[in-house]
């Protein structure tokens, strides 16, 4: 399968976190325990109730769930919230948070970083890989620095935009990139996803936001998904800082997946739904895409209009 293909799966266990009528047991497999902490909203009661699902199945947790997302959701609470915060204080307690940051940080990790990188003006986004930023309160101010780091963050999101998501001297085989290309975007997936919330924290932001929304990735998505993840983080960032009419501009080019997505986390009201499906309705059936019109079908359901 490929990650368009499991998004599905992705949001299906979102809209149940989020109503509250998710069940351990729909956690039984590698991915969908990856899904869960990847997506859920509240990530430290997530990773506790998983930790303890995987400990009365007597199963080690780190063989059943990548350390990289454990630090990828704890990076969010450091940026978000700060190091002293009572949220990322109690995350620190956390063995399975440590032993993450131990076990992907490292001088190796960063040389790899900076050498893959090189050229890109994006100084400062090196400390995404030293266990010294995650651990101790200075070292994290200097990632929290606006003004230093900012620059850095839009110049790293605008070579994804040319090389991930326009494809240029993207190497790849038919539509797969080669395992070469891969290894690199998972390399700097950390530096990546930091910068879109970066970015997502200022008007400044915005233009880059709306370019990673409105671009597919130039080539399939693997299973995991997480290119398009990182397009719905750049939705939701896009929808804090325009709010929902931005979403309506831009219907013919933005995927249908993320309105279902901005639905499950901000609950669109029946008056907004109502809206985007009339300016649906504006836009001949012979213009749109498959997605488009499935769009239009959800919403008609949303609404109660498709009989």
């Amino acid at each position: 399968m490929c990650g368009y293909c499991t998004e599905g799966i992705a949001l299906d266990l979102l809209s149940h976190d989020v109503r509250g009528n998710l069940q351990m047991k729909d956690l039984g497999n590698n991915l969908s325990r990856y899904f869960y902490l990847r997506e859920t909203p509240d990530f430290i009661i997530g990773l506790g109730s998983l930790r303890r699902s995987l400990a009365h199945k007597k199963l080690p947790f780190f063989d059943e769930v990548p350390h990289s997302v454990v630090l990828y959701r704890g990076l969010e609470i450091l940026l978000e919230q700060g190091f002293s915060s009572p949220a990322y204080q109690g995350l620190l307690k956390h063995s399975l948070y440590r032993d993450a940051i131990t076990a992907i940080c490292s001088n190796d990790q960063r040389k790899s970083f900076e050498t893959a990188t090189a050229g890109l003006r994006i100084e400062h986004l090196g400390l995404l890989y030293d266990a010294e930023t995650y651990l101790w309160g200075e070292r994290s101010k200097q990632l929290r620095t606006l003004a230093n780091v900012l620059p850095s963050c839009r110049n790293l999101l605008k070579h994804y935009i040319s090389w991930w998501l326009d494809g240029n001297e993207l190497q790849k085989d038919d539509y797969c990139v080669t395992d070469k290309e891969d290894s690199r975007f998972s390399l700097l997936f950390r530096a990546f996803y930091f910068s879109i919330l970066m970015v997502g924290s200022c008007s400044a932001g915005k233009k880059i936001l709306q370019a990673i929304v409105q671009r597919n990735p130039s080539g399939t998505p693997g299973p995991a998904g997480e290119d398009i993840w990182l397009q719905r983080l750049a939705a939701q960032k896009l929808f804090n800082l325009e709010g929902f009419d931005t979403f309506c501009k831009h219907l013919t080019t933005i995927r249908a997946t993320h309105y279902y997505f901005l639905d499950i986390v901000n609950s669109f009201t029946f008056e907004q739904k109502r809206f985007l499906l009339d300016e649906v309705g504006r836009h001949p059936v012979t213009e749109t895409s498959d997605d488009f019109i499935s769009l239009s079908r959800w919403l008609s359901k949303e609404l109660g209009e498709d009989r």
